[in-house]
């Protein structure tokens, strides 16, 4: 029995080629009577008994032997201690000024721009120990209330940071599916990760709710308004024709009853109080209507009356009372003013100039 001397594989007797890596098989390769065995990674056994123990054991599944020193994953802790160190130069400031503090607000600090890179730029670990290790650290590390719209406390920096943590977690998190899917230590990093994403869609739902109660009222009010206006205005408009048509038949109940004085005022009466323009000129010619009758019979039975409409009350206000002056504004008066003066001067003017010219014709007389 012979082994190929590439790959290890058991040879057939008589082949002159490996049936798996093709190399020629010659009298170099067929002496090795063992398979060439490789091994990757470390293997971790206990102490005690020698039983190979898994990941983040602290006793010994065999013989309960206690675990002690356990040394922690050194990638991600190196990791750790690069952000410590960053975080440690960190230079605080004072915004001075009345919109410094809005400024630094928006703006990411070199700390900070340091914190980033060194998140966007780590390389994803390969072992479950240290990708769950990073999981940990990453969903620990990010701040839930970055993704509140209504906290207006949040950085740019602190979103910044928390996009690079959450980008990060999700690489972690699909290398781990794709290698680790049938593992233990899969479920642990798919709870981490299933509650990052709970946090996050929990901190935009609350701000959505915060947004509603803030501003969602005032829509409601304006439906409560506009739907008790249409609740309301049909009421008011049925009460107001209900009144003109009980107008309506009180003169009519004047006329039977001969007394034309009273109709006459009660027709003069019917005037519509609501918002409608066509409803309004619709009750407009009804009163003349009922005016002119009242005063047709009336004049008939040999009862003559007076009538003097009743002046319109919004038209009233548009139109000039006694006496007041309509000619014009500021200006008009201005000059209306100033005429009557301009023109008293030119009389006196003139008055002047008559009795120059008569004293000196006078001179003239006595002279000749």
């Amino acid at each position: 029995m012979s082994y190929c001397r590439n790959c290890g594989t058991q040879l057939i007797d008589g082949a002159k080629f490996c049936q798996k890596c093709g190399c020629s098989v010659t009298s170099e390769n067929t002496g090795y009577t063992q398979r060439k065995q490789e091994f990757a990674g470390k293997l971790y056994k206990c102490p005690h008994c020698g039983e190979v123990l898994k990941s983040f054991e602290l006793n010994c599944p065999a013989c309960g032997y206690e675990l002690r020193g356990a040394r922690a994953s050194s990638v991600v802790k190196e990791f750790a201690l690069k952000l410590e160190v960053i975080e440690s130069r960190r230079e605080y400031e004072k915004p001075r000024g009345l919109f410094a503090a809005a400024e630094a607000q928006q703006r990411v600090s070199k700390t900070d721009e340091q914190k980033i890179s060194l998140i966007k730029s780590f390389s994803v670990p390969n072992t479950k120990e240290d990708m769950l290790e990073f999981m940990i650290l990453a969903t620990s590390s990010m701040n839930m209330r970055t993704y509140d719209s209504t906290n207006t406390n949040v950085s740019k920096s602190e979103k910044e940071i928390n996009a690079a943590w959450f980008s990060k977690v999700q690489q972690v998190y699909e290398k781990a599916k794709r290698s680790y899917s049938t593992d233990s230590v899969f479920t642990e990093i798919a709870a981490l990760y299933d509650s990052c994403n709970d946090g996050i869609k929990k901190s935009k739902k609350k701000g959505i709710i915060k947004w509603v109660l803030m501003l969602g009222w005032v829509p409601i009010v304006w439906i409560v308004i506009i739907a008790s206006f249409m609740i309301t205005n049909p009421k008011e408009e049925a009460k107001e024709i209900e009144r003109l048509d009980s107008i309506v038949l009180d003169v009519q109940q004047a006329l039977e009853s001969g007394e034309y004085a009273h109709a006459l005022r009660i027709a003069d009466s019917i005037d519509y109080q609501r918002y409608d323009v066509e409803m309004e000129r619709k009750w407009d010619i009804e009163r003349e209507y009922w005016v002119d009758k009242v005063l047709e019979e009336a004049t008939e039975n040999g009862e003559a009356l007076e009538y003097t409409p009743t002046p319109d009350v919004d038209n009233a206000n548009d139109e000039p009372s006694d006496g007041e002056d309509t000619s014009g504004g500021f200006v008009e008066g201005f000059k209306e003013g100033m005429l009557p003066g301009l023109d008293a001067a030119k009389d006196n003017i003139n008055e002047f100039n008559r009795i120059l010219n008569g004293e000196e014709s006078s001179d003239r007389d006595a002279k000749e």
